[in-house]
């Protein structure tokens, strides 16, 4: 009975703070009495844009894919939403799961028309930072001077992307080797697996499949006590489009479930990417100690719980990878029933200790 209970007080005070974040627009902010009166006294009203939030913050920590871009286009006013943030003087940092270099996130991001960006020159605004967790694993091997890192071996096998794997692992000083000679098991994609080849010269790769996954896996499980260590370059489990694809943080589940012991997860929700943030933002001369920080995404379990972890402000996108549970289109900006986000928010809060999001919008939108 206490359980229920407990539950049932979990999601009215999620109901209550989910209405919360439906508030009407308005040029004052209301009193926190207000705010939390209104929902209950008040129709449900359109989800708040950007701007009744902008001036709150001094920094926004942008999450990427399903919040500004599909990978290959802006999303409708997202370019205009980073600018108007630009040009009211606020710094953004991209904090993504992506496996790749920064450098190719800054690429994407200009062909898009998002910018300027940082080394683009001087600017009146202040340029967008990048920060991904696959750049922090490249950074981190090179060194191998702190945790994660340190402890790990020159030989790897390679879950990949299939297109950069060979360059990436190369220029950061590790070599690509079947399993049974690997130090450890690097995760970047589910596309390839490189280090199948028969000597450190041939390391072709070869195509990811269910099957080749579970046979490397046990191969590295048995290989010591615990398993080879599993370093995870994009621990996201969901794609952010929603399509069902193989994410690498679906496989480091699966190898704990096998029993592994040692795997490193970087990137959203865990510290080492924040603190690669704060570093941004120290080097724009903001002292995220003392800031007004917020960070933007589309995912509970990466964007809103990470923020929460780490001592930050979040923006709940509802029209991202969450975007079937509260039945709104996809990267819409369409407001979801007060019900159907209350449901989510209560669910969420219930299964992490409580944790909700500081605001919500249908859409990265003006």
């Amino acid at each position: 009975f206490l359980r229920i209970l407990v539950r049932v007080c979990v999601y009215m005070v999620s109901l209550v703070a989910a209405c919360g974040l439906l508030l009407q627009p308005t040029a004052r902010r209301p009193s926190p009495l207000r705010r939390f009166l209104s929902p209950v006294l008040e129709a449900p009203a359109p989800l708040a844009s950007l701007l009744d939030l902008a001036d709150e913050y001094d920094a926004f920590l942008l999450d990427q894919f399903g919040v500004i871009h599909d990978g290959k286009t802006a999303y409708e006013g997202a370019v205009d939403a980073v600018c108007e943030l630009q040009r009211r003087g606020k710094k953004i940092v991209i904090i993504s799961n992506s496996s790749r270099r920064k450098s190719d996130t800054l690429a994407r991001l200009r062909s898009m028309g998002f910018g300027p960006c940082e080394g683009d020159g001087a600017s009146d605004v202040p340029p967008i930072s990048v920060v991904t967790s696959g750049d922090l694993v490249w950074e981190g091997l090179s060194a191998a001077a702190a945790a994660p890192f340190a402890d790990l071996g020159l030989r790897c096998t390679v879950f990949g992307n299939g297109e950069d794997d060979e360059e990436y692992v190369r220029t950061c000083g590790r070599v690509a080797v079947p399993v049974a000679e690997a130090d450890f098991v690097l995760a970047r994609g589910l596309f390839t697996i490189l280090g199948t080849g028969p000597d450190l010269l041939r390391q072709p790769f070869s195509p990811y499949s269910a099957d080749a996954e579970e046979e490397a896996l046990r191969a590295a499980l048995a290989a010591r006590p615990g398993g080879l260590p599993l370093v995870v370059a994009n621990p996201d489990t969901v794609r952010p489009d929603g399509k069902d694809s193989p994410m690498p943080g679906l496989l480091a589940a699966r190898y704990e479930a096998m029993g592994a012991t040692d795997i490193r997860p970087v990137g959203k929700p865990h510290p080492l990417i924040y603190e690669a943030c704060r570093a941004q933002l120290a080097i724009a001369g903001i002292d995220a100690a003392g800031a007004r920080v917020a960070a933007v995404g589309d995912s509970l379990h990466h964007d809103v719980l990470g923020a929460s972890q780490n001592g930050v402000d979040s923006v709940f996108i509802c029209g991202g990878v969450h975007y079937r549970e509260l039945e709104v289109p996809q990267a819409a900006a369409v407001p979801p029933a007060v019900d159907k986000l209350a449901a989510l928010l209560a669910t969420f809060a219930s299964e992490h200790g409580g944790c909700t999001p500081t605001h919500a919008l249908a859409g990265f939108r003006l």
